[in-house]
Parts: C-alpha cells; sequence; structure tokens
C-alpha cells in the first residue's frame, strides 16, 4: 500500500504558522502546526496499532469525527492513540457538552470519555517499518467501524489471553 498524501480537510493559516512560538510538544505541533507524527510505546491497540509504529496525526474538526476513527488525545500530560467507539452528549452549563467515546483495542474498558479540549487530532496513517497503512482508506475505515462495534467484547479474547501469557511466565 502505497503512501497517501495527507491534506487537511482545514486550510493553515499559513502566516499564523511563521509568526507562531516553536511547538515544544507533539501536542503543540498538531495545535500550531496541523500535524505531528508520534511514535506508540504501549500495546493497548494491539495488534492494529503495534509499539514502534509511528502514527501520522492530522489536526481535525472534533464534531466531524466517528465511530472506527482512531485520535490523538491529551489528558494529565499524557498522550493517548485510542478508537473511537462512540459520542455521548451530556448536560452543561453552557447546553449539551459532545464527548467522544474512545478505547484501546487491546483494552478491557474505555476510558474516561474524551472532551473537544482535549482532543487533539486524528490518526490518518500509520508507518510500520517500509509499510505504510492509510487509515481513511475504504478497507480501513471499514475495519475501524468494525473494531469500535465489537470492542465491547474484546476482553473475552485478551483477559484469557493475558492470563496464559502470565501463567507461562512463573
Amino acid at each position: 500500500m502505497s503512501a497517501a498524501p495527507a491534506l487537511s480537510p482545514y486550510p493553515i493559516d499559513q502566516e499564523a504558522r511563521r509568526t507562531a512560538p516553536v511547538p515544544e510538544s507533539v501536542a503543540e505541533k498538531v495545535r500550531v502546526g496541523g500535524s505531528a507524527t508520534i511514535r506508540v510505546v504501549a500495546t493497548s491497540m494491539f495488534p492494529w496499532i503495534r509499539p514502534g509504529d509511528q502514527a501520522f496525526v492530522r489536526r481535525y474538526d472534533f464534531f466531524q469525527i466517528n465511530s472506527g476513527d482512531v485520535i490523538l488525545y491529551e489528558r494529565a500530560n499524557r498522550l493517548f492513540v485510542h478508537r473511537v467507539i462512540g459520542r455521548i452528549t451530556r448536560p452543561g452549563l453552557g447546553g449539551a457538552v459532545s464527548l467522544l467515546v474512545v478505547k484501546g483495542d487491546a483494552l478491557d474498558r474505555p476510558d474516561a470519555p474524551v472532551s473537544a479540549k482535549e482532543f487533539l487530532g486524528r490518526a490518518i496513517r500509520i508507518h510500520r517499518g517500509k509499510r505504510h497503512i492509510d487509515l481513511q482508506s475504504f478497507s480501513q475505515t471499514a475495519i475501524g467501524k468494525i473494531l469500535a462495534g465489537v470492542s465491547r467484547f474484546t476482553r473475552f479474547v485478551y483477559r484469557p489471553l493475558r492470563s496464559l501469557r502470565f501463567s507461562n511466565s512463573r
């Protein structure tokens, strides 16, 4: 699979980009520059996204994120690359607040819902060695939606595998 050009659906103000301070973190690179690459170090998305993979993330409109999309968000000064499994709306002071329900594919439970403030962008491509996986392709979008749909059942798969691994290491 070849690497597709990464185009943001939102124009980036080039003048603001030239005068903006140099980003110090991946989160700032996405907020200021519109994109960043992050090396995945955890196994929470295994086997779909593996430790050592690089996720290419683009700034994206929070309200256009769908179930099955892989997003980058920041919480407590930590970055997470997890799959969106749904969206919920909660009452807030200024009206209804939309939140994303996210979960690592290999985790038993969803994370706390992600707010628009925590949301950084959408992963559009995964680099694994010489291979480039376009997450916006039809097949990857379909797989993402299927994984989001069956996500609540992954604990029945991964929990027994983890217990086997720990029992064999003793």
